[in-house]
C-alpha cells in the first residue's frame, strides 16, 4: 500500500495532464469521452473527465475491472497503449475504447482512457439497411447470384476472431453485468469449437471478455481438467 506522500507525488505528476484531457475532449468532439486515472487510488482513480455524460463517469469514480486487468497483467510493461477494443455501459451502450499508459521512469502512474460513442453509427447503419430492404436494392453487384458468400481471403486466425466475437455477442448479457460463471461458459463454448487451437485466440478472447490472458488460461485449465 502506498504512503500518503507517494499518493500526493503521483497526483502531482498527473496534474499536468488535466489540461490535456480538456484539450482532447475539445478537438475530438462531444462523442468522445476522455478520462484521466490515477492508478495509486483505484477505488477513486478518476481525477479528470471530459464529456463524462456519455457513460456517466465523474471525478472520484473507481477504475474499471478491465483497467485493473491491464495493470495486473502488466500490459504497460510491453506496450504504451491498448487501442480500439469494445466498451459497453451497463445499459448496453457501445463504445470503441482505447487506453494510454502514463509511465514515469518505467513505473505506471496513470491512464488516459478514450471512449468513442459509436451508437449513432449503428443507428445510421440500421437505417440504411432498412432503406435498402424497403426499395429492394441490391447489396452487391449481382442480384442473381446465390445467397451464399465465401470470402476466400479469410485466414484461420480471422475466422477464430470472428467466432469469438459472435459467441460473446450471442450470449445476450452485457459484459458489464457478466459474472465469472458467464465468462467461463463462453470460454467453454469456444473450447468445444476448437477456437483455442489457433494462435492468438487466447488474447482475442481476453480482449472480448475484458479479462486478462492469465484468466483465460486459468479457465481453460479448469475446463480441460473436468474432461479428464
Amino acid at each position: 500500500m502506498q504512503e500518503s506522500g507517494d499518493i500526493l507525488s503521483n497526483y502531482a505528476c498527473l496534474e499536468r495532464y488535466i489540461p490535456l484531457i480538456k484539450f482532447l475532449g475539445e478537438i475530438c468532439g462531444k462523442n468522445y469521452e476522455i478520462i484521466l486515472h490515477d492508478v495509486s487510488t483505484p477505488e477513486r482513480s478518476v481525477i479528470a473527465v471530459c464529456n463524462g455524460h456519455l457513460s456517466g463517469r465523474r471525478v472520484g469514480d473507481p477504475m474499471t475491472e478491465l483497467a485493473k486487468d491491464f495493470i495486473r497483467a502488466g500490459a504497460y510493461l510491453e506496450h504504451d497503449f491498448v487501442a480500439n477494443y469494445e466498451g459497453r455501459t451497463r445499459g448496453g451502450k457501445r463504445f470503441v475504447s482505447s487506453t494510454y499508459f502514463i509511465k514515469e521512469h518505467g513505473e505506471l502512474v496513470g491512464l488516459i482512457c478514450v471512449n468513442h460513442d459509436v451508437e449513432d453509427f449503428f443507428a445510421l447503419s440500421k437505417h440504411l439497411t432498412n432503406l435498402i430492404q424497403a426499395f429492394s436494392l441490391p447489396l452487391g453487384e449481382s442480384r442473381h447470384l446465390n445467397a451464399y458468400t465465401e470470402n476466400l481471403d479469410d485466414s484461420i486466425s480471422e475466422l477464430s476472431s470472428s467466432l469469438i466475437h459472435s459467441t460473446v455477442l450471442n450470449y445476450h448479457i452485457p459484459l458489464e453485468t457478466m459474472r465469472t460463471a458467464d465468462k467461463l461458459d463462453i470460454v467453454k463454448a469456444l473450447e468445444s469449437q476448437g477456437v483455442f487451437a489457433t494462435k492468438g485466440s487466447v488474447g482475442q478472447a481476453a480482449r472480448e471478455l475484458h479479462i486478462s490472458e492469465p484468466t483465460v488460461y486459468r479457465y481453460l485449465q479448469k475446463i480441460r481438467s473436468e474432461k479428464v
